[in-house]
């Protein structure tokens, strides 16, 4: 079978969701002819992808079926005015390659939560026998909505019915948080939806036994959806309690973050901008607990984030104010601690239990291990997305 991948975020840029999708081609390619449709790396900023630590995957190095799109605009522009116009040149050269080429493929896979690309490609006249997947990995528009400075309630009712076309123009729905189930089979019924979550290849997991010296890390984005005000508290908190915090960040407000810190003079708190992939599971490796933190909304409490895999996957306890199918996994399984809008002081009461008791955090560590092996396997998850795209009983 010949596949198209199409998404806006793409290795070796960092993040959940390059990191998804590489791991999508590699998995995808051991059985399948797969073509990617991207864009150069910009994420979080172009400059950084001169460094050769970021190109370290050869099998993706060499492939001539990664296309790139050269695009005039700047997908990282502090005016949003510019961003847009960035979507709609991307959207155009999607919509006019899927229109050209579209025949060449058996599956035409894409990737939220840029919603233009979906738009772009299932928008328009579908050549016979290719289908239609769409990968939901945000719940768009309402996850526009929550985020501080983009007021869109003017046009929110076509958004949400431009929404509702799209999953009736996909021929089957791959959602990676098992919270957003319901929430599409109320909008259409009928259409097959698979669960995939982020997850981790045999050669990336590894363990370590748990430091002496108490460490809490937080390792990611600090943007719009993550909740800067709590972080801020967290780093209070900790700093109190005399408990290592280390963040890794990058993004919108990672900066100012960094800054906050080095005004406070903290001790315990430390901050270091981005690092590859690798170098983040190594320290998380070499953590005590793995901090989640996202904004008080419904939208956002209720999301799979990759931080959360990459504790588990790691054998990190994890402690987090998520809710939804994100807390009763770590909960259920017992591998840290969870409770939706969770505020700073329950979030540091939870780190102090964790850390008051060897024996507690030994069990949630183990947890996380079996855990990983049982869900988060790439090797065990992609067999199931084969079956949901070619198996004949999917088929319409």
């Amino acid at each position: 079978m010949k596949i198209l991948l199409i998404t806006q975020n793409f290795y070796p840029e960092i993040g959940s969701g390059a990191n998804r999708l590489k791991n999508l081609y590699i998995q995808l390619s051991k059985k399948h002819d797969v073509e990617v449709l991207t864009t150069n790396p910009s994420y979080p900023n172009a400059k950084m992808y001169d460094e050769e630590k970021y190109w370290s995957t050869e099998q993706i190095n060499d492939s001539k079926d990664i296309m790139r799109l050269k695009m005039r605009m700047d997908k990282q522009s502090k005016s949003m005015a510019f961003r847009l116009l960035y979507y709609f040149e991307l959207a155009y050269k999607v919509r006019v390659y899927v229109k050209k080429y579209q025949y060449l493929y058996d599956a035409v896979y894409v990737t939220t939560p840029n919603i233009f690309l979906p738009w772009a490609a299932f928008f328009q006249k579908r050549e016979k026998g290719v289908q239609r997947i769409l990968e939901v990995r945000d719940l768009w528009p309402d996850s526009v909505r929550d985020v501080e400075k983009m007021n869109i309630d003017l046009f929110f009712p076509i958004l949400k019915f431009m929404e509702k076309m799209l999953y009736k123009q996909s021929d089957k729905i791959v959602i990676n948080n098992e919270g957003f189930r319901k929430y599409i089979i109320r909008m259409i019924k009928n259409k097959p939806v698979l669960f995939l979550p982020n997850a981790f290849t045999e050669n990336e997991t590894g363990f370590e036994e748990a430091p002496e010296d108490f460490r809490v890390i937080y390792t990611g984005n600090i943007g719009f959806a993550q909740s800067y005000e709590k972080l801020q508290e967290m780093a209070h908190k900790l700093e109190e309690n005399k408990i290592n915090f280390k963040i890794i960040g990058y993004g919108m407000n990672a900066h100012l973050f960094q800054s906050y810190i080095e005004y406070n003079d903290f001790e315990y708190v430390t901050f270091e901008e981005e690092k590859t992939r690798e170098e983040c599971l190594i320290e998380i490796r070499k953590s005590n607990i793995q901090l989640s933190i996202l904004k008080d909304s419904d939208v956002f409490l209720n999301v799979l984030p990759g931080k959360v895999i990459d504790g588990i996957a790691s054998g990190v306890p994890v402690v987090t104010n998520l809710g939804g199918y994100t807390s009763e996994l770590i909960n259920e399984y017992d591998v840290g601690y969870a409770k939706e809008k969770a505020t700073a002081g329950e979030l540091a009461e939870a780190i102090l239990k964790i850390k008051g008791s060897r024996e507690l955090e030994a069990k949630l560590k183990n947890n996380a291990r079996q855990l990983l092996k049982s869900h988060f396997l790439w090797e065990e998850n992609i067999e199931k997305l084969n079956s949901f795209i070619f198996d004949k009983e999917f088929r319409r």
